[in-house]
């Protein structure tokens, strides 16, 4: 890998029919990170999701990230909240991309765009740095 080759971002809602299936394909990377962005990172009716089995499975390549969790998670009809500290760990997300680690950010919700994730990945990919080929040079 090229020292400026960037990571992947992906998100999952473990809801949807098919993610244990597409988790499995992009685990499959060993440059892959497992990014929990649950508040509470359990599951009361699909034990394989909660942070325990996560763990078990992945190892060091998961990690539960409650800053980038939205703190009204119970209340689906308030407004996203992301936890106090979610600038860092947005900050820390997109040295990890940087540096050339694929991410999976996960949440439980199977329509991404009305899961608090999109906003998550929408703030890593604003705080990149823009490479210099796309910087314009004006007289």
């Amino acid at each position: 890998m090229s020292p400026t080759e960037r990571g992947t971002m992906y998100t999952l809602g473990y809801t949807d029919p098919n993610a244990s299936a597409r988790l499995e394909r992009l685990m499959r990377n060993p440059r892959a990170l497992l990014v929990d962005v649950r508040y509470q990172p359990t599951s009361r009716w699909a034990f394989q999701w909660n942070r325990a089995a996560l763990t078990a499975r992945y190892g060091r390549r998961y990690v539960w990230e409650r800053r980038l969790g939205t703190i009204h998670y119970r209340e689906p009809e308030r407004a996203i909240e992301l936890a106090a500290g979610y600038q860092d760990a947005v900050r820390e997300a997109a040295a990890l991309l940087c540096a050339g680690t694929s991410l999976v950010l996960l949440c439980a919700c199977k329509d991404e765009r009305a899961c608090h994730r999109s906003l998550v990945a929408k703030l890593i990919q604003d705080a990149l740095p823009v490479p210099r080929s796309s910087w314009e040079v004006r007289a």
